[in-house]
């Protein structure tokens, strides 16, 4: 508690430094948007280069974000032994979870903001943007209080190895009391981006992921307990990039500028932010909840099969990144077009962002898959069986990763249209359903690791055909003139 007392306090500090020598030169304030870069034209321009300039920044952070967080692994793989990293890769599934939902409940502001802006009704918008900072922290803190209550219930639920059972909870625990501020930070860079700012949260994370390897290293020579020392790494960037985004915010002109000083709650905002997107989180959350039951299956096959699929999760975290940024262009290109009545453009720019995900996808998975075995050694050099079970998760997903940026595409659309709970009912039934299915009837009967990867392309490409239609019947509706409102 000490180490997080002081670390809370310095990334603090050090935020604000950072913001003041950047903000102020010669006693005079910098032009934000030229240091930050121009905001995306998203109702406006050439499309396809549009939504590349909005989308690459937003690749490139997720990028930053994988590689800060396989520094977590690199790290433990190199300063500690194999149980500190199966003690944190254990973890994944129930940090995904969380993660995750926070991502899709912020989802709920960027649907709103996106109408809004396309409007041009900057008093909504303002109300949402002040609504949804307020709400994001004290929603953090109460999860903060219930994980924390959770933690061995969880690691009981993913059958966690007895070896790294107290490793796990240590790094949950510290891990949780970072929620609060994780929750300001996703849902102030939604905010940015869906306003056409997508650099200054990508600077962001370079500064916060800089401060994670620096601490990680750091840390791990101060603190005999190397789990608890990446911990508290990752808790310290995280507040750090909490401070950044709200500093950018208060120097946001127009729409999305927040305002400390007379903070706007509206409670029926907070009702809508939450209609929309609940259903958002829960449909990400479903995909985490379904995928405890397959991690615990993986932790039967030993620290070696738990070392290797985190190792490659965290180098899928590359393809991610592609289907996460179109879907987060889709919401914004789309939801704005709507708002803004351009029927063409909107057609148009769910067929770029689907066209630009099957692309990048394919290419980069088979570069990937390609060079997979050296990549995976890079984190746990030495270690030939994490290396093996690794590659052998790879050989299954890469090659498919472009079923997934479909559906984040259709998904996205449906999203922006109003229909946040058409995805989550049909993940329900495609994805815990599916994988629940198929644990209890198949997998008894192909007691294989390579039967869990086959289940995660099995359940990919239900999911897109039903995603399919579901999106077409809503496209559909629009087409006829009937909006749904946010």
């Amino acid at each position: 508690m000490f180490f997080l007392f002081i670390v809370f306090n310095l990334t603090f500090l050090g935020g604000y430094a950072i913001i003041g020598k950047h903000a102020y030169k010669n006693g005079k304030a910098l032009n934000m948007k030229r240091l930050f870069g121009q905001t995306v034209d998203v109702t406006g321009g050439p499309l396809i280069s549009s939504i590349l300039k909005y989308s690459i920044p937003v690749v490139i952070g997720s990028l930053i974000q994988v590689l800060f967080n396989a520094a977590d692994i690199a790290v433990l793989g190199n300063m500690a032994d194999g149980v500190a990293v199966a003690s944190v890769g254990v973890t994944a599934s129930i940090v995904g979870l969380i993660v995750n939902s926070f991502v899709g409940l912020s989802s709920g502001c960027t649907i709103m903001l996106a109408r809004f802006i396309g409007m041009r009704d900057e008093r909504q918008a303002r109300a949402t943007v002040g609504t949804s900072m307020v709400s994001s922290f004290f929603i953090g803190l109460i999860l903060t209080v219930v994980g924390i209550a959770l933690v061995d219930p969880m690691l009981g639920v993913i059958e966690c190895p007895d070896k790294c059972w107290d490793g796990a909870a240590l790094y949950l625990r510290i891990y949780f009391m970072a929620i609060p501020v994780i929750m300001v930070y996703n849902f102030g860079a939604a905010i940015l981006r869906v306003n056409g700012d997508t650099t200054s949260p990508l600077l962001y994370l370079v500064f916060s992921g800089l401060l994670n390897i620096v601490l990680n290293v750091v840390l791990c020579l101060l603190l005999t307990e190397k789990v608890a020392a990446v911990a508290i790494a990752t808790f310290a960037s995280q507040v750090l990039g909490a401070v950044l985004v709200v500093f950018r915010l208060t120097r946001t002109e127009g729409d999305c500028h927040l305002d400390l000083r007379h903070l706007s709650f509206s409670p029926s905002i907070l009702g809508r932010v939450l209609r929309l997107g609940f259903p958002v989180a829960l449909n990400a959350s479903l995909y985490s909840l379904a995928n405890l039951q397959i991690q615990a299956a993986i932790n039967s096959f030993g620290t070696g099969a738990v070392a290797g699929n985190t190792t490659c999760t965290n180098v899928e975290g590359v393809l991610n990144s592609v289907t996460g940024a179109l879907g987060a262009a889709t919401v914004a290109f789309v939801g704005q077009n709507i708002g803004a009545g351009n029927r063409d453009r909107v057609k148009k720019s769910i067929l770029t962002c689907a066209m630009l995900g099957v692309v990048s996808c394919l290419v980069m998975g088979y570069g990937i898959l390609f060079f997979g075995k050296d990549i995976l050694a890079i984190f746990t050099p030495g270690d030939a069986e994490a290396i093996h079970f690794g590659y052998i998760r790879m050989q299954f997903l890469m090659s498919m990763y472009f079923i997934p940026a479909i559906s984040s595409v259709l998904n996205s659309s449906t999203q922006a249209f109003g229909y946040t709970f058409l995805p989550m009912i049909t993940s329900l039934i495609t994805v815990l359903g599916f994988r629940v299915v198929w644990m209890a009837w198949i997998y008894p009967h192909f007691l294989i690791i390579e039967s869990l990867y086959f289940c995660f392309v099995c359940s990919w490409i239900l999911t897109m055909l039903v995603n399919a239609v579901m999106f077409g019947i809503v496209y559909t509706r629009y087409r006829r003139g009937r909006t749904r409102a946010v």
